[in-house]
């Protein structure tokens, strides 16, 4: 068997966006809660296996904030509500508490602590009937103070839980004391403290390369150039003025670069551009400063190569050439990248981490048969994903795992780990592109954060600021150090954090916060100035919050041929039409995904359900119809075996029975379960959710935290209810 080993270079991006607002305080805990429960424990575990290399991406304006917890005592609003004694709490204050301090992964990081949980299950259940402005008298100045320190606890990271002091208050669980708070929130300021030093530490060791991003991390095509938005989505809205402002893409490179070498002692070599986001002129401005190394996604290079494309070139760096200058390029594998970001934290780790190595496995042994043994040492397979949000949806916050698959690798005699700058240093002669695709790491776009109508709002209004600021500059009435501290609020905003929240994709319980930052950011700038704040900036750009899913309901009876096709117009109108694919998402976006729309619809006798695809699903994928109300019951179909399976508890005995396999899965999924078989009535109320899982395990739920809801219809219903 060959012995050629395949080169695995995991890159592990960390990144938050710009929390302090003028006052001086972070709005948002984020950059401190991630600092204690991901960024240290991600090197803590890593130093046990000095022979995995890794690569961690940095941005300038996270470590800028890291390091401004840890050298000059700042804090955000959570730590201000944490560090005020119990007793002494306005009413406002108690609300403040109760309605953030629960904004956290309740399985992973509220259930196993049972004083935490008790205090959830108090406000969300016991209480529930009671008015708002009524809850925080419901709770004791003693379980304020639990709640106080249960929500920065928990997030403290399971390495660092070591630490004797954190590992007493873990033990102690309730009735904590002043002085135990004060103890937590020094050793907490003690944890960020490691951050930086520890990485430096290990770069300098070479077990690891750091790679950074524009200082703010803004989307550099779309500062180069708006207009480059509708060259990879060709018809989209752009805002009213354009945004051609490639000079400050440079100064954001120029000055995180800077930055970094200041922080560090030296400059990195790599860069991950914001979202992976690439366009021809913004990796020429990368190249010309001094960077040698670029990566993106895996459809930027298949969308640049078109049908020369095939999934084994990725698996190689290739050196873009201009007529201005080159850069290496790399291309990461969206699956796999995904598997780790999305899928595998609901797996068992030690299948999760079999899984990857058998992945892994299977790509090194193409590349052979394709290439040769002697060819192996020009590839590299690229994982880049998050390295901070996915954490919390994996047990014991993901360390089993790392620890799992970094032991793994260290034994495997096939594949090693690399740095990127490693890669480099072996392959000298890459092979040359000589343009590159516009677009980002999500759907090869940039459609995140351009076209919807509060993205494009919001590039108009920075376009608006940026223009008043340079005629206020070119008067030369205002000291030049408040220019410059007006142009960083500019830089600030022009981070892609702001649009990520903005238009219909994303959601999260801060959207009106985060909308409320940017603005602010922005009205700073006519403050500094001495001007009148415009109007616009007081209005909201978010519209409304997306978070909250709507369920719709069928308008009138349907009878659809179900043949897997579109059979004729009228077949499924008056059914309800959910658009997945433009479901709002949480923080994280999951690129590597199925399902496009559902329909639902009804007759007198049976639910009719319709699912349309993005891409052509895997065979071994089975559908699963999770209802929850108005009983517990599961419906899995599974199209490789051609059946379909009723699960239900019946006498505290799981019951399985066979449904007649009435669907047909072709260019689309077509599915008729009658409401006789689901023993529901008509007036009872059906809520479900619907899942996609391969191998057991879920790839795709919709809606994520709400329920499809719809009255079970009578045989007047089509009388009462009709459209045309």
């Amino acid at each position: 068997m060959s012995q050629s080993k395949l080169g695995l270079a995991i890159l592990w991006h960390q990144h938050q966006p710009y929390y302090k607002s003028s006052t001086g305080i972070y709005q948002m805990p984020w950059v401190r809660f991630h600092s204690t429960k991901d960024y240290l424990d991600l090197l803590l575990v890593l130093k046990e296996f000095p022979q995995i290399k890794q690569n961690f991406n940095l941005v300038p304006s996270l470590l800028a904030q890291i390091q401004d917890y840890a050298e000059n005592g700042t804090t955000d609003l959570v730590w201000d509500l944490t560090e005020k004694p119990a007793d002494k709490l306005t009413p406002e204050e108690k609300k403040k508490i109760l309605n953030n301090f629960f904004i956290i992964n309740i399985n992973n990081m509220v259930k196993p602590y049972p004083r935490y949980y008790e205090l959830y299950l108090k406000l969300k259940n016991f209480i529930k009937d009671e008015s708002v402005d009524r809850h925080y008298q419901a709770f004791s100045t003693e379980e304020y103070r639990d709640l106080q320190v249960w929500y920065n606890l928990s997030w403290v990271g399971i390495e660092s839980r070591r630490k004797a002091e954190i590992t007493k208050l873990f033990k102690k669980g309730r009735m904590f004391t002043e002085a135990d708070k004060k103890s937590l929130l020094k050793e907490i300021r003690q944890i960020v403290g490691k951050i930086i030093p520890v990485f430096k530490e290990m770069w300098d060791d070479d077990q690891i390369e750091l790679s950074t991003s524009p200082f703010y991390h803004p989307i550099l095509p779309l500062l180069c150039n708006s207009d480059v938005g509708r060259e990879s989505a060709p018809g989209i809205p752009l805002p009213q003025q354009p945004f051609v402002h490639p000079e400050d893409a440079e100064t954001q490179i120029d000055r995180g670069l800077a930055y970094f070498e200041k922080l560090f002692g030296r400059k990195p070599v790599g860069m991950w551009p914001s979202e992976g986001s690439v366009s021809l002129e913004a990796l020429e401005i990368i190249a010309r400063q001094g960077l040698q190394w670029a990566a993106t996604d895996e459809g930027i290079l298949a969308n640049t190569l078109r049908d020369k494309f095939s999934q084994t070139r990725i698996y190689q760096p290739y050196l873009l050439s201009t007529a201005k200058n080159s850069i290496h390029l790399f291309f990461r594998d969206h699956y796999l990248s995904d598997a780790i970001g999305f899928v595998y934290s609901n797996w068992p780790y030690e299948q999760a981490v079999a899984d990857l190595l058998g992945r892994l496995h299977a790509i090194r042994k193409l590349l052979i048969d394709q290439q040769g043994e002697d060819s192996l040492s020009r590839f590299v397979v690229p994982i880049i994903l998050d390295g901070e949000n996915c954490w919390e949806y994996y047990e014991e916050d993901g360390k089993l795992f790392l620890r799992h698959l970094y032991k793994t690798l260290a034994e495997n005699e096939l594949i090693e780990t690399v740095t990127f700058n490693q890669v480099l240093r072996r392959n000298k002669k890459p092979d040359k592109l000589t343009t590159i695709f516009p677009g980002s790491w999500i759907n090869s776009n940039f459609n995140i954060w351009i076209g919807s109508e509060e993205d494009n709002r919001s590039w108009d209004i920075l376009s608006q600021t940026r223009q008043f600021l340079l005629n206020q500059q070119s008067e030369g009435i205002h000291a030049e150090e408040v220019i410059q501290q007006a142009w960083e609020k500019i830089f600030i905003a022009e981070g892609s954090d702001w649009n990520w929240w903005y238009g219909e994709e994303h959601s999260s319980a801060n959207d009106m916060e985060f909308d409320s930052l940017y603005r602010e950011h922005l009205m700073e700038i006519y403050r500094l100035l001495n001007h009148e704040i415009p109007p616009i900036l007081y209005q909201t750009i978010k519209r409304r919050h997306y978070d909250h899913f709507q369920s719709y309901k069928p308008k009138n009876f349907i009878t659809p041929v179900l043949d897997g096709r579109s059979s004729h117009f009228y077949e499924w109108v008056g059914a309800a039409i959910y658009d997945i694919a433009k479901t709002p998402q949480s923080s994280m976006h999951q690129v590597t995904r199925i399902l496009d729309k559902l329909y639902v619809g009804f007759n007198a006798k049976s639910l009719f359900l319709r699912l349309d695809f993005l891409t052509k699903p895997d065979p071994l994928i089975e559908f699963v119809l999770a209802i929850k109300r108005p009983r517990p019951i599961t419906v899995v179909l599974s199209p490789l075996r051609g059946v379909i399976e009723k699960f239900e508890l019946e006498e505290e005995i799981q019951k399985r029975n066979s449904l007649e396999p009435t669907y047909k899965i072709d260019r689309l999924l077509e599915l008729g379960i009658s409401f006789k078989d689901l023993k529901l009535k008509s007036g009872e109320v059906l809520g479900f959710q619907l899942l996609a899982k391969l191998n057991g395990k879920p790839l795709e739920e919709f809606p994520r935290m709400n329920l499809i809801e719809l009255d079970v219809p009578s045989q007047e219903f089509d009388l009462i209810e009709w459209s045309v």
